[in-house]
């Protein structure tokens, strides 16, 4: 069951690379024989296969490596959200502190 390539592709997109991996797996083309049906080199076929079998390795991995960098840019954002909602409750804090203090912003409590 695969898919049908037309014969004058003028943009290889990922579902097209897809499709001609697959064919060569299926042994249904070689490298060779899809270069010169398609005008590609077959060093630019080669590369799609490889990354093709690369990513289907680390998909097969307990802790896709793609999950693992999302998760911890998650994490990285959520540490700076932390960090400016400290710095804003140091800054009420402080703010609150000074009107204690003087309610009219001196910084110096008035002797009436």
């Amino acid at each position: 069951m695969s898919e049908e390539l037309p014969e004058d592709i003028k943009r290889w997109t990922s579902k097209r690379r897809t499709a001609l991996v697959l064919q060569i797996i299926r042994g249904e083309t070689t490298v060779n024989e899809a270069a010169r049906q398609y005008d590609l080199k077959p060093s630019e076929i080669e590369q799609s296969y490889e990354t093709f079998l690369d990513a289907g390795e680390n998909g097969l991995k307990s802790r896709p490596k793609e999950e693992i960098e999302r998760k911890d840019a998650q994490i990285a954002k959520l540490q700076q959200k932390i960090g400016e909602l400290v710095m804003d409750i140091d800054i009420i804090k402080e703010v609150h502190h000074m009107s204690k203090l003087d309610p009219f912003g001196s910084g110096w409590r008035s002797e009436d």
